[in-house]
């Protein structure tokens, strides 16, 4: 249903130009920049030539079918660009301006008209008032057409469906920069014609969508929603974050989307009926996503915490008591076998109850020391948490945890000592599915997450 606007053939930029201050010359040069493999029809009846490509005066002059129109103009205008791009047939509209429902009696009745036009020809609007759409496999993004960061262009298994630009950009950034990759990303604003009931049906179906995300503020057929939601969250889980759940956030949702507030409780009732992961905030719901790309669900509650350091095995202890999470006490076979093995290779006064503390190794041992208790810990948890020091940039050693991993297929969670200097080996581990989280607090409770997901599916 929606292949064609994440994956469009033809594109026309209406509004584009020769001005780097103007969206619609941030789009085009995206587009080019990016080497985008479909055809560009930039639109603007002042302009004969834009980046050396032939401009149009309408959309009506553009020689092909158009799969996506963009719409980088005044307010004023789109209606009548509504009105031309139905006569043309395009499948699909991104309307980038705001100025609609989120502002009134008057901005409602000229959006529900411009739905009105769309749906008389069958194309369908995305917006307004919002960003896009980022899609990497057909490398287009009007979300964040500058961002020059190489992973960008890769594409992932993580679906974002948002109604802010703030928000849609926040996950989008963040999420590469903790090692995450997107199939695809929507900015969909005031959704006055699709919505995000249908954008989860598509990437419920979607074969290279593996996990679907959410910010919402409001619900505009939240019967449907709910009822896509239960069909999808058996096989892939739906993160959402729900806000304007506050009088005072209701009212800033209102004029920022048009969003009418929602229940809260009643709504996160709904929500968990419906088997939808609720997150607190937005950097909540990008650490669930970071969890949820370990390739392994756990198969029960049991957490092994292994450090170098007391005081942190301590936290995650407290967090996992906060979450229902089991630390179970090893087996006294276990506790030998880490015990007698720390003290060969010269650990002083090494703990092996669980949390381990390997208590300072010698420093030229850490690798063997961990890649040893890490093998020795998963045969009594479903889930290691790993706090270290060590420096995590080393590629060669990140696969070698990684494949300790997989001969057991238990996910390995990891926190290191001192994550501000080492924000890029975050990424080295997170893409190999090794989650990485700067506070065990934060690594614990989405461990919660992918235990409770893992009950509810299993």
């Amino acid at each position: 249903m929606l292949e064609r606007l994440f994956n469009p053939a033809t594109v026309a930029i209406i509004g584009a130009s020769t001005n780097p201050a103007k969206s619609g010359n941030r789009f085009l040069k995206g587009l080019i920049d990016s080497k985008f493999e479909g055809r560009l029809f930039p639109v603007n009846p002042k302009i004969k030539q834009i980046m050396n490509l032939e401009s149009f005066k309408s959309i009506q002059d553009v020689p092909e079918e158009i799969d996506l129109a963009v719409l980088a103009i005044p307010n004023s205008a789109a209606l009548e660009a509504i009105t031309e791009c139905a006569k043309k047939k395009v499948k699909f509209v991104i309307v980038h301006t705001a100025g609609f429902g989120e502002t009134g009696p008057e901005g409602r009745e000229i959006q529900a008209r411009m739905v009105e036009v769309a749906r008389s020809s069958g194309m369908r609007i995305v917006g307004p008032n919002c960003m896009g759409i980022y899609s990497p496999e057909a490398r287009f993004d009007t979300i964040m057409p500058y961002l020059n960061d190489p992973a960008k262009k890769e594409s992932g298994t993580v679906a974002f469906v948002g109604q802010s630009g703030w928000g849609t950009e926040t996950v989008i950034q963040e999420g590469l920069n903790r090692g995450l990759n997107f199939s695809k990303a929507i900015s969909m604003g005031n959704q006055c014609d699709l919505t995000i009931a249908e954008y989860f049906e598509y990437l419920g179906a979607d074969p290279k969508t593996r996990i679907i995300s959410s910010y919402m503020e409001g619900l505009v057929d939240g019967r449907r929603l709910i009822q896509v939601a239960k069909e999808i969250s058996s096989k892939k889980p739906i993160i959402v974050w729900k806000s304007g759940q506050t009088p005072s956030g209701a009212k800033a949702a209102a004029s920022h989307t048009g969003s009418l507030a929602s229940s809260d409780p009643i709504l996160k009732a709904a929500f968990k009926q419906a088997g939808i992961i609720s997150a607190d905030s937005i950097f909540e719901l990008i650490d669930f996503l970071v969890a949820f790309n370990s390739p392994y669900l756990p198969q029960g509650r049991r957490v092994g915490i292994l450090v170098e350091a007391g005081g942190g095995a301590v936290a995650a202890a407290d967090a996992c008591e906060r979450e229902g999470l089991i630390l179970p006490r090893f087996s006294e076979g276990i506790r030998a076998e880490i015990t007698d093995y720390l003290l060969k290779v010269g650990a002083p006064k090494p703990a092996a109850g669980n949390p381990v503390d390997l208590v300072w190794p010698p420093f030229g041992e850490t690798p063997k020391i961990i890649q040893k208790c890490l093998e020795i810990m998963y045969s009594e948890i479903d889930v290691l948490l790993w706090m270290t020091y060590f420096p995590l940039a080393d590629e060669k050693f990140a696969a070698s945890v990684a494949e300790i991993r997989d001969k057991v297929k238990k996910p390995l969670f990891v926190v290191p000592a001192n994550p501000l200097s080492q924000t890029q080996a975050l990424r080295v581990y997170a893409r190999r599915g090794m989650p990485t989280f700067t506070r065990p607090e934060h690594a614990v409770k989405a461990i919660s997450a992918l235990v409770r997901f893992a009950e509810r599916t299993g």
